[in-house]
């Protein structure tokens, strides 16, 4: 028994307008039965000339299923990148300093603003409305005057291009190789050259490819600190590989309050002399200071450190009364303080040396002490070294005063830049 079809039916074949109907139902028809509605002339029927009433119909139809197939696409779309917006999202805020991908997200979000609200889109990308005015903002207007192409005039707290000069010739002058960052900047503080916060320097550091290798750090816990020079001393020998595969043995005297080196010796073995010679030319460095007190001697407890001969030496002292005390036994405290300086020594300044002999090294540490006492800006007492702090030297000027002085001239002088992107007269135009 053949199945009767609705005239309708037949009527969208023959007029090419089956894709209206739905696919399941087209796909029961019997392939002959839709060839030979295909193949009927509807010219023969009477009233055939009014068919053209039905074609806005159809296209008004066609239209409908269009916009459903797109809104299902973009329904498909969005729980896509739901889904894998935990992983996309952080990797756009990483790259935000990225103009490039800023521009291709920027124009991502224009394209879906046309379909969607844009706080919808901007909730999809996962990010705030306030970055995104932002980043139009900072698309629209771009000045060569700028070393981040920001307007001077509309972003006036950003440094001059002859400041970030500056910080690029610092940041690569292979004097301030065994620095880092946090000195350089507070070397230029004091000396008037940069007046730009420590957060600009590791800015701008970022953006020039100048990367330091970061030491990762376990929880940081509180050692032992002192409240005044003199108060603890540390003392530690550590090893250093030499060039003809011997290995040369530093040990180093320092203060806690102030970070300073007092003293050092270099031997080719690991004797008790070296603590003693190390004490003694210590001792030459503590008499030049002004207090006379009793100190605290941290050691850890190695033999070189805690046997008759550095005993004795310690308890015939007369000048300065020195108490040894070894760590993590008759203190709670460890020794870690004069092991960050054999960290900053080895792994600054001795870093990718060779020296053939003990004089070649010793020679060098000399100026590695020189230039951490007195050159270098130690970052607990920045923007002073450890030899002003240890002897109480004034720094000589403020330096939240000279930092605001510097922003509030920075500020004029960018609002007063001559950018041809820019019209108007300057803010600060003299009356």
């Amino acid at each position: 028994m053949k199945n009767k079809y609705d005239s309708s039916v037949v009527f969208l074949y023959a007029t090419g307008n089956e894709n209206l109907l739905p696919l399941d139902f087209r796909r029961s028809i019997p392939y002959s039965t839709i060839s030979t509605w295909r193949k009927s002339d509807l010219g023969k029927y009477q009233g055939h000339e009014f068919r053209y009433h039905f074609d806005n119909a159809f296209k008004s139809q066609q239209w409908l299923m269009e916009a459903k197939k797109l809104k299902q696409t973009l329904l498909a779309l969005s729980r896509c990148w739901i889904a894998l917006r935990s992983n996309i999202t952080p990797a756009l805020l990483k790259g935000r300093k990225d103009m490039e991908l800023r521009k291709r997200v920027l124009l991502s979000i224009e394209y879906l603003s046309k379909h969607l609200k844009t706080e919808q889109v901007l909730k999809l990308f996962g990010i705030h409305k306030a970055m995104y005015d932002q980043w139009i903002l900072e698309s629209k207007f771009t000045c060569f005057d700028s070393y981040t192409s920001l307007c001077v005039k509309r972003h006036p707290h950003q440094l001059h291009l002859k400041e970030i000069e500056k910080i690029r010739k610092a940041l690569f002058n292979p004097k301030f190789d065994y620095w880092p960052i946090v000195a350089i900047q507070s070397h230029y503080l004091r000396k008037k050259r940069v007046m730009a916060s420590l957060d600009s320097w590791y800015k701008y550091a970022n953006l020039l490819g100048r990367k330091r290798k970061l030491v990762k750090k376990s929880m940081k816990t509180v050692g032992l600190q002192a409240d005044y020079p003199n108060q603890y001393w540390h003392l530690d020998t550590t090893y250093y590989p030499m060039a003809n595969g011997s290995f040369a043995y530093i040990t180093v005297m320092m203060d806690n309050y102030s970070k300073m080196i007092l003293g050092y010796y270099v031997g080719s073995t690991l004797r008790q002399s070296n603590v003693r010679r190390t004490i003694t030319r210590s001792l030459k460095t503590i008499s030049q200071h002004p207090i006379k007190t009793k100190s605290y001697l941290v050691a850890d407890g190695g033999r070189e450190n805690h046997n008759k001969e550095v005993d004795k030496f310690i308890e015939l002292l007369r000048e300065h009364k020195i108490v040894k005390i070894r760590s993590l036994k008759d203190i709670k405290y460890s020794n870690s303080p004069i092991e960050a300086v054999h960290r900053t020594v080895k792994g600054r300044y001795l870093k990718n040396r060779k020296f053939f002999s003990i004089r070649e090294l010793d020679r060098f540490l000399k100026f590695v002490v020189n230039d951490y006492n007195m050159l270098r800006p130690h970052y607990k007492h920045r923007p002073r070294t450890p030899h002003e702090v240890y002897f109480g030297k004034p720094l000589g000027f403020n330096v939240k005063n000279r930092l605001k002085k510097a922003h509030k001239l920075r500020v004029e002088n960018n609002k007063c830049a001559k950018c041809i992107q820019c019209t108007g007269a300057c803010l600060n135009s003299k009356k």
